[in-house]
């Protein structure tokens, strides 16, 4: 078995239907016999989640009756596969035959690369920063925000094929074997959505593995979708825990992990906050102004 692709399904019943139509229409022919799709039922609907069993009988669809999270998820999922390759694909990203091919043929052709990750395109058809530096800290964070994003969150263009140093696992072919070295994912609780691929990407490094940014394969993005569901603070919650649990094995103190990285999570919140109100409030304005031409 060449690849298998694994798909951890967290709310968002049709954004995961369309994910599934796209793949098995432009793979027609390879799924059962080169390629292989794994699901997982990880809070999906459940009769709507049999129902899609049925339908795609090609495709292996496992439950375990609740929801394990991101980590967990892709662990179950690819210590099931048989593949060479293992990609890794959130339910709201929508890839062909020929991106993924891409992807495998460069592992193929490039032995010293672990993983490669495609570029990203949103919705509204713009590319998506989707490879970062390690978040070393506290100022480095909060530096980025008011730098714009270019130590950080916008460090590497989405425009250039190169190495990186973590590229988001919404999309990301992995070798089997390394991911085997590696053991894949932390499972720990706090890892349950955030920052788990930055820890696995930075594990990876320190074993002088190497990741690699492939602009000539592109797949869609709808960013976000399914953690949108999740109510601010539970989500807030679990970006903060994340972040505390990758300092914290960066080597920080236990309670300066946490501490600092709620406080990044409470001032970028809050900044974010304001930045709404700001923007609102001259949406507003302006609508006045035209209503007062007319």
């Amino acid at each position: 078995m060449l690849l298998s692709i694994i798909i951890p399904v967290f709310f968002g019943e049709e954004i995961f239907e369309k994910c599934l139509e796209t793949l098995t229409k432009s793979a027609k022919g390879v799924i059962g016999r080169d390629w292989e799709i794994l699901v997982l039922n990880n809070g999906f609907e459940p009769k709507r989640f049999q129902e899609l069993k049925e339908t795609y009988s090609q495709i292996k669809f496992f439950n375990k009756g609740e929801n394990l999270g991101f980590a967990k998820g892709n662990n179950f999922l690819w210590r099931k596969s048989r593949g060479k390759y293992v990609l890794m694909i959130n339910q709201d990203v929508f890839i062909t035959k020929k991106n993924i091919e891409k992807l495998t043929w460069f592992l193929e052709k490039n032995s010293k690369y672990a993983c490669v990750a495609p570029k990203l395109i949103l919705e509204n058809g713009e590319a998506q920063f989707s490879c970062r530096p390690f978040p070393t800290g506290f100022w480095f964070l909060i530096a980025d925000f008011f730098n714009r994003g270019q130590k950080y969150r916008r460090f590497y263009s989405p425009f250039k094929s190169q190495e990186v140093e973590q590229p988001m696992a919404s999309c990301l072919l992995w070798r089997r074997k390394n991911l085997k070295k590696l053991k894949g994912f932390d499972e720990h609780p706090h890892f349950f959505l955030y920052f788990n691929d930055v820890d696995l990407s930075y594990r990876l490094s320190q074993m002088k593995g190497r990741s690699y940014f492939l602009t000539s394969a592109e797949a869609t993005h709808l960013h976000g979708q399914s953690a949108l569901l999740l109510k601010e603070l539970k989500r807030l919650s679990l970006w903060y825990k994340g972040l505390g649990r990758f300092w914290f094995k960066m080597n920080d103190h236990f309670f300066w992990a946490y501490f600092r990285s709620f406080w990044v999570t409470f001032l970028l919140s809050l900044i974010k906050t304001g930045q709404f109100l700001v923007s609102k409030f001259f949406l507003l304005k302006s609508k006045k102004r035209n209503k007062v031409k007319e």
